[in-house]
């Protein structure tokens, strides 16, 4: 069969999704085992599953936290309790991927609004710096660019040999900050984003594929990770520094149209998920 390219890559990764998602809703709603083991992760032993309910292809936007807007939720399947509230699941088909992808101007006043909590001017420079939005990018890669000059400008971004160049107190100032937020940067990226109702939030993480693809079953919950998270956060060792290593995954500058300025693009990784446990 012949390769798909990366645009049918998505559509496939999409579609199938969809269909896994619509498996995992339909052995909830019919074994009692798994249900038990979905309240069990939760803390809810007590309670019983009254209905299940999930995206899917029917997939709607909820309310978004900026502009009286609308969003992606994190939540892929919705669990109605006996005490009247709600369990809500995300599923992950694969060991790793994209857990969010978000601009950068979306990013700051997102991540502002969601936990009250004001980014420093100097972090906000160097996330401009790192991830491409600063005017004059160009300028200082080919002052104090590393030798990964030619993708920075490409990019349009610094990686971070050449933010520490120009600047190390930014380059100190970025990390620092990750590694202190990394407990609501977790739940951003895998509870909230920029959903502004609760009942929109997710609480656990499912890692499951009924496809036949990959054997996968395990269930986090994501309160008991969050509370524990390591400030572990690091520059990655490749290209310069071009990623910032985190605890549940990776952060990378991504731009899936090729527009400039790029995104901040968050992976998860299964290995590393589970090592928070």
């Amino acid at each position: 069969m012949a390769e798909r390219n990366r645009s049918e890559g998505c559509v496939h990764a999409k579609r199938s999704g969809h269909i896994n998602e619509q498996l995992v809703a339909e052995l909830t709603m019919r074994d009692k085992s798994v249900q038990q083991r979905i309240l069990s992760c939760a803390h809810l032993e007590g309670e019983t599953i009254l209905d299940v309910q999930y995206g899917g292809l029917c997939e709607r936007d909820v309310d978004c936290i900026l502009d009286g807007g609308k969003t992606k939720s994190k939540t892929d399947m919705w669990l109605r309790l006996s005490n009247g509230q709600r369990l809500n699941v995300s599923i992950k088909k694969d060991r790793s991927g994209q857990v969010f992808l978000i601009g950068i101007d979306r990013f700051l006043r997102g991540f502002q609004q969601q936990y009250n909590k004001l980014i420093p001017e100097n972090v906000k420079r160097a996330l401009a710096l790192y991830f491409g939005s600063a005017e004059d990018v160009a300028t200082i890669a080919n002052t104090f660019g590393s030798n990964q000059l030619r993708l920075e400008l490409r990019k349009h971004r610094l990686v971070a040999d050449t933010l520490r160049a120009y600047d190390n107190t930014l380059y100190d100032a970025l990390l620092d900050w990750f590694n202190e937020n990394i407990s609501e940067l977790f739940d951003f990226c895998f509870s909230k984003g920029l959903a502004s109702q609760e009942e929109d939030w997710a609480q656990i993480v499912w890692y499951i594929n009924l496809l036949g693809e990959r054997n996968l079953d395990t269930l986090i919950y994501l309160p008991d990770l969050r509370a524990s998270i390591p400030q572990a956060c690091q520059y990655g060792p490749r290209n310069g520094g071009s990623t910032i290593q985190l605890p549940f995954g990776f952060l990378q500058w991504h731009s899936p149209r090729k527009t400039i300025p790029g995104n901040l693009q968050f992976h998860h990784i299964y290995e590393k998920m589970l090592e928070l446990q």
